[in-house]
């Protein structure tokens, strides 16, 4: 059964007030958006990160030719299987739903929004330790396309509004733009006691709570680092899974935002407290 999931840009001022864009940065921003959507389409369809290169989520959005109204793009998703979230491909309302859904999630989360998932689907993807790990490897994925969706604002546009289905998703403004386009990796290493939300062991992305901050923040470990890592990692999203309420010392450098905003962890060690070695040594 093909499932289709229609998504809309709504852009405003400057130059889409008289109907127009700046052709370079204006494509390029659209071209920044459908790649979004691919990516997110593609892990919906395959259950699979993919960064670059030809694969499923690509071939399933379709472009629509611009409207005026100050400026509109339409896109279209047509899906016709499903490998994540426990649904069935005879499920249209909830696969559109699970689509439109991860895609605010993933943009949300680029933009350091706390995301609030509406479809059971989504709910149950973020409380399985892979699928957690997986949907922080997508707002990676997605970094640099939604940076490049940004290209419009200040380029002959003021703002997009972002639509999936019949909802607002986002609001693209010069903000936002400063918010992603603003990066600062401290060069201070910092410890703290932390609960693994979230791990992929093969990708190294990841999310942990803060309890400083109250909330969980994405984690990228590198190659070097995963090697040893891995395991205290593992047991900490399985003791999450557990409710027990056991932490893991984590040392990490901060990326910030231009505000000083927590956007991510980057992972220099990771160890389990001596008193619970006992639980991975056997």
């Amino acid at each position: 059964m093909l499932v289709e999931v229609p998504f809309r840009l709504h852009i405003k001022g400057d130059a889409a007030e008289q109907h127009e864009l700046q052709a370079y940065d204006g494509y390029s921003s659209l071209a920044g958006f459908s790649l979004t959507l691919a990516l997110v389409t593609n892990y919906v369809e395959t259950g699979k990160i993919r960064h670059r290169g030809n694969f499923d989520g690509r071939m399933s959005v379709r472009a629509i030719p611009i409207q005026e109204g100050s400026v509109v793009s339409d896109f279209v998703v047509r899906m016709a299987k499903v490998a994540v979230g426990g649904l069935l491909p005879n499920s249209p309302e909830a696969i559109s739903a699970l689509l439109v859904d991860l895609t605010k999630r993933t943009i949300d989360r680029n933009l350091g929004i706390i995301p609030t998932p509406q479809t059971d689907a989504l709910k149950a993807l973020e409380g399985e330790s892979k699928s957690g790990g997986d949907l922080e490897a997508l707002v990676a994925a997605t970094d640099a396309s939604v940076r490049q969706t940004h290209q419009m604002i200040g380029s002959g546009a003021k703002l997009v509004d972002i639509y999936g289905g019949t909802k607002r998703l986002a609001r693209f403004d010069l903000d936002s733009k400063a918010y992603v386009n603003g990066t600062i990796t401290s060069e201070q290493v910092q410890e703290k006691d932390v609960s693994v939300a979230s791990f992929n062991a093969n990708s190294g992305y990841g999310g942990v709570f803060d309890f400083e901050l109250g909330r969980v923040v994405p984690i990228l470990v590198n190659r070097d680092t995963l090697i040893n890592a891995k395991s205290v990692l593992t047991w900490g999203i399985d003791q999450y899974a557990k409710g027990t309420g056991k932490k893991i010392t984590l040392r990490f450098r901060p990326i910030l935002a231009l505000d000083n905003t927590v956007k991510k962890y980057l992972v220099i060690d990771a160890q389990i407290p001596p008193n619970d070695l006992s639980d991975i040594l056997g």
